[in-house]
């Protein structure tokens, strides 16, 4: 029930952040790279809960995410609905192949699951608009608006980490760990 009740939970922090992300400006320093909250949390919770939990949010996250970026053009569907589903299924279980480490202490782990994961949804969501419309343009602000988000990441990873180290005793249902901060158990 515990778990249920965590899945829940960051079932409504994903939606915020999902909410939240499209209010927050691109950053021009990066040639206008957005910031993504929702790989972060979704890692850090498909690293931390347990395998059933992670697969629900995995289906939850791909399916909000879908919604909100779909893309019609010209009467067709550039990026097709269900694809991110897929993507949060196996970069669950990439994640939460991790977790012995994370539960013994590697809290830097979900920072770089994050930093790849969303480096890797933004290639994929490139590459399946490159096929749909039958044409590939590589330049700088491809490259840094795929790779940027991926750097941002790797700063608010640790920070929503912080912040569930410090509250994770207001949400239920996570491992019981050691003390703070990764400490081994």
């Amino acid at each position: 029930m515990r778990d249920v009740l965590g899945g829940i939970s960051f079932a409504i922090l994903i939606f915020l952040a999902l909410i939240v992300q499209e209010f927050i400006p691109p950053v021009h320093m990066l040639l206008g790279a957005h910031v993504l909250l929702v790989p972060a949390l979704f890692c850090l919770a498909a690293i931390a809960y347990s395998a059933w939990t992670m697969l629900s949010l995995a289906v939850f996250t791909g399916f909000i995410v879908d919604l909100m970026n779909l893309h019609i053009v010209g009467g067709r569907v550039e990026i097709a609905l269900g694809w991110s589903i897929v993507y949060f299924v196996l970069l669950g279980l990439l994640c939460h192949g991790f977790q012995p480490a994370f539960l013994r202490g590697g809290w830097w782990i979900h920072t770089c699951l994050a930093v790849g994961g969303t480096s890797l949804y933004l290639a994929l969501q490139y590459v399946m608009i490159c096929f749909r419309r039958e044409g590939v343009v590589l330049n700088d602000m491809v490259f840094w608006r795929i790779i940027g988000p991926g750097l941002i990441a790797a700063a608010v990873a640790p920070l929503v980490y912080l912040a569930w180290e410090s509250l994770r005793h207001l949400i239920p249902g996570e491992y019981p760990r050691g003390d703070r901060f990764g400490g081994r158990a």
